[in-house]
């Protein structure tokens, strides 16, 4: 075979090479593509849940600041209902106190009538019926001014057991819903972990692709230029080795460039590091 021959072998190696690379990134890439839709996507449900719940937080404030409302307008019923109260608590003792009149009453009647003598007693029967009936009929009025005195009272009860409802601060619906959104985030975040960690790993995938197709590129053009003995044996294998070195050690050497990056090591310390790797 002459030297053309081999020229031209090489040279359509390299473009094989390169054409298959081409095709290794367009893979990597479609799918670094992927999941970045697919992190966004994570995070725009994330986010949606988040404003959720600060609606919840929100109507729990809301409903909190109405309670706190609500227990304010109460204190003044409590005062009237203590008044309340006080006015059942004096008619009760007024009805005593109006029992024990009538008694006293009945009992002045009943006494002057045993005092007087038989004769005095018939002569004075119509009298003293009068007197009677008309102790009843004060006793009655007596009576009728105690069910009066009694009744507001009652009423007042009723009222008072009406307006003993106290408010109540109850938010379960809404902390319902922050629980359940809440487990919803957690499987979202636990999602965005497992993308984002392989979407990492694809990054470094992408990189070494990157990286191998470099060294096809390289080895194409030292192919060819032994081939055109531009270069000789020894300075072929060489180069080339060092080119096969970036692959094998692509993490390790990715590694020191990012502590470069972190300011860890200096630009000196880098390429020193770099060199030690590619010529040992």
């Amino acid at each position: 075979m002459g030297f053309f021959d081999k020229a031209l072998k090489k040279v359509q190696d390299v473009g094989e090479n390169i054409a298959a690379s081409a095709n290794n990134v367009k893979t990597v890439v479609e799918t670094s593509v992927q999941d970045t839709m697919e992190i966004t996507g994570l995070k725009r449900q994330i986010r949606e849940l988040e404003k959720e719940m600060d609606a919840q937080y929100l109507q729990i404030g809301k409903k909190y600041a109405e309670f706190v409302a609500d227990m304010d307008d109460a204190e003044p019923e409590t005062a009237e209902n203590e008044a309340a109260e006080a006015e059942t608590t004096e008619a009760t003792e007024s009805s005593e106190v109006i029992d024990e009149v009538k008694e006293e009453a009945i009992d002045e009647v009943k006494a002057e009538a045993a005092a007087e003598t038989v004769d005095e007693a018939k002569e004075e029967a119509a009298d003293e019926t009068i007197d009677e009936v008309k102790a009843e009929d004060t006793a009655e009025t007596i009576d009728e001014e105690k069910e009066v005195s009694e009744e507001p009272a009652e009423d007042k009860v009723a009222e008072e057991s009406d307006e003993d409802e106290e408010p109540v601060f109850d938010v379960s619906d809404f902390l319902t819903i922050i629980k359940q959104d809440q487990a919803k985030k957690k499987e979202l975040e636990n999602q965005l972990a497992e993308v984002e960690k392989r979407a990492k790993q694809n990054t470094l995938l992408r990189e070494k692709t990157k990286a191998e197709e470099s060294f096809e590129q390289e080895k194409g053009v030292l192919d060819k230029a032994l081939a055109m003995e531009i270069i000789s044996k020894e300075e072929y294998e060489q180069k080339l080795n060092i080119a096969r070195k970036k692959v094998e050690n692509f993490e390790e050497i990715k590694k020191i460039e990012q502590q470069f990056e972190m300011g860890i090591i200096t630009k000196e310390e880098k390429d020193e590091k770099i060199n030690a790797i590619l010529n040992a």
